[in-house]
């Protein structure tokens, strides 16, 4: 196999060795939700288990991860090291390419507003493997549909990678105070002119494909094609990509947050292209 697009990583690496399954409840590395696989050591490795360096420096431990009635908790815990914290990520085993992608998630400690200034909450699309030079300059097919985040522009961004780029790829903006519950859209698609857009929004409230957010709900949104300079950072699916969603809660340098977090993802929904 080519060393681009390579899926490898997914198969021996993790999922099916017998070391790393053992930092997982009952020592299945899979956790079913929305109908579908969802792989929870991807950061295991045979040097340091479930501990990630930078930018994490905690330990993204699967035990963690809850299976609940609304959905599935993401959580960041103190771990037995005060310095190392635990987090928490998931990926979509399913490869899905074009279409339009709905999560919706609650901020279980009140509000997303609320979430601590360290933690973020994160939802994208990415490659392990680097794509080939004909995808362009984002070589890990990386969209981030949304990273509820402090800094300097608000609370969350939308982002493309490489995020050093000029200009940045990216959109702040602020969601509200109050706001517990958000529902967020990425339609990645070719339109009719062969050219491919990935639209961004971020909605307030529980909202699904078959009852669409309405446009008074609409927190932010963002159509990064209209931006010059910024279109070559759209990345494509072709029949040997290899990027996944993910969805994780962590710690930007392992920054300690004042006390647990969680966010609970209540829906995943997929409409092919």
């Amino acid at each position: 196999m080519s060393a681009y697009d390579d899926d490898s990583y997914f198969q021996p690496r993790n999922t099916n060795n017998p070391e790393a399954v053992t930092y997982c409840p009952r020592g299945d590395p899979f956790i079913t939700f929305a109908g579908r696989r969802w792989w929870i050591n991807y950061h295991w490795t045979q040097s340091q288990g479930t501990y990630a360096y930078e930018p994490f420096k905690s330990i993204f431990d699967p035990k963690i991860i809850q299976r609940t009635a609304k959905g599935v908790q993401l959580q960041i815990l103190p771990g037995n090291d005060p310095a190392v914290w635990r987090t928490s990520e998931l990926v979509l085993m399913d490869k899905l390419g074009y279409g339009k992608y709905l999560i919706t998630a609650e901020a279980d400690g009140g509000s997303f507003s609320d979430l601590d200034a360290n933690a973020i909450f994160g939802a994208f699309l990415y490659q392990y493997s680097e794509a080939p030079p004909s995808n362009g300059p984002n070589t890990h097919r990386e969209i981030d549909f949304l990273e509820v985040l402090r800094n300097g522009g608000g609370n969350a961004q939308f982002t493309l990678q490489p995020y050093e780029s000029n200009p940045h790829p990216v959109k702040f903006f602020g969601i509200p105070a109050g706001t517990k519950a958000i529902t967020i859209t990425n339609h990645w698609y070719v339109d009719p002119g062969l050219n491919v857009v990935s639209y961004f929004a971020c909605y307030a409230g529980d909202w699904s494909l078959a009852n669409p957010p309405p446009e008074q709900n609409l927190i932010a949104k963002w159509m990064p094609s209209d931006v010059p300079g910024i279109k070559p950072l759209i990345p494509h699916h072709t029949d040997t990509s290899c990027e996944r969603l993910h969805l994780n809660l962590w710690l930007m340098h392992g920054a300690a947050p004042s006390g647990p977090q969680s966010v609970t993802v209540t829906r995943f929904e997929f409409a092919p292209a």
